[in-house]
C-alpha cells in the first residue's frame, strides 16, 4: 500500500501548503473544512471520532457543515453522531470503538496500547485516523497539523472560527495537551507502521520529524 497523511487542525495549517497533498492519500479530521477556502486539496477520508462533546448535548447544527462538506468521500465516526444529527449520511462508516474518549491521561483506566480490532478513541480524532490508516494497510504514515500547545481561553487551531460553537465544550488545556500527547505515545508504542511528524513547527516530538515540502517534492 501507499503512504498516507493524517491532517490535524493545529495552528500550523495556516503556514502549511496543503496543496502538496493533492494526489496523496490523506485522512482529515473534525473542522478541517474551514481551511478549504485556502486550498484546492481535499482529503481522501474524513474522521470524526472524538466524543467528549457528545456528553454535553451540543446543538447538532454545529456539526452539519462539518459533515456535509465531506459528502463525496468516506466518513468514519462513532455511532453517536448520526443519532445526534437525526440521520445517517450515505457515506457514513461507523467505527468499532471503545469508550476511552471519556478517559484522561491521569485516570487509572487510561489505555497503554491500542486494542484492535476495536479502535481506541482515547486522545483525539487524529489518534483514530492513525489507527484506521494502519488497519487499511497504509505505510508509512505522516502527520500534518498536529501541533499540541493548547492554551485555555485562546484559539488552538488554524482559524479563530474553529472554536465558534465549541468553546464551552473544549477540554481544559492541561487535558487537551496531555491526553493528546499520551495518545501519540500510545500510537508510537502500538503501531507496527512507521509514523513521522511532518507538521510545520508545533510541540509534538514523539516521532521523528520530516520536512513536508521535501517529502512531497519527490
Amino acid at each position: 500500500m501507499s503512504r498516507a497523511f493524517i491532517v490535524g487542525c493545529g495552528p500550523s495549517l495556516a503556514e502549511t501548503n496543503l496543496d502538496l497533498l493533492i494526489g496523496e492519500v490523506s485522512f482529515a479530521t473534525n473542522r478541517i473544512h474551514l481551511v478549504y477556502e485556502q486550498t484546492e486539496w481535499r482529503p481522501t477520508y474524513y474522521v470524526r471520532a472524538e466524543g467528549m462533546e457528545l456528553h454535553n448535548e451540543p446543538d447538532p447544527r454545529i456539526w452539519m457543515a462539518d459533515i456535509e462538506a465531506h459528502a463525496d468521500i468516506p466518513i468514519y465516526g462513532n455511532l453517536y453522531f448520526p443519532k445526534k444529527l437525526g440521520y445517517t449520511p450515505d457515506n457514513w462508516n461507523a467505527i468499532k470503538s471503545c469508550a476511552h474518549y471519556d478517559t484522561h491521561y491521569d485516570d487509572k483506566n487510561c489505555p497503554h496500547l491500542w486494542h484492535f480490532p476495536n479502535l481506541c478513541t482515547f486522545g483525539s480524532s487524529v489518534n483514530v485516523a492513525i489507527q484506521l490508516a494502519v488497519q487499511m494497510g497504509y505505510a508509512p504514515i505522516y502527520l500534518v497539523g498536529c501541533d499540541l500547545g493548547y492554551k485555555d481561553g485562546e484559539p488552538s487551531h488554524f482559524t479563530d472560527e474553529y472554536e465558534k460553537g465549541y468553546k464551552d465544550m473544549l477540554r481544559p488545556a492541561r487535558y487537551a495537551n496531555m491526553d493528546t500527547l499520551q495518545a501519540h505515545v500510545i500510537a508510537k508504542r502500538s503501531s507496527d507502521v512507521e509514523i513521522f511528524n511532518a507538521t510545520v513547527g508545533g510541540e509534538l516530538e514523539v516521532y521523528e520529524r520530516v520536512n513536508l515540502e521535501t517529502l512531497c517534492s519527490r
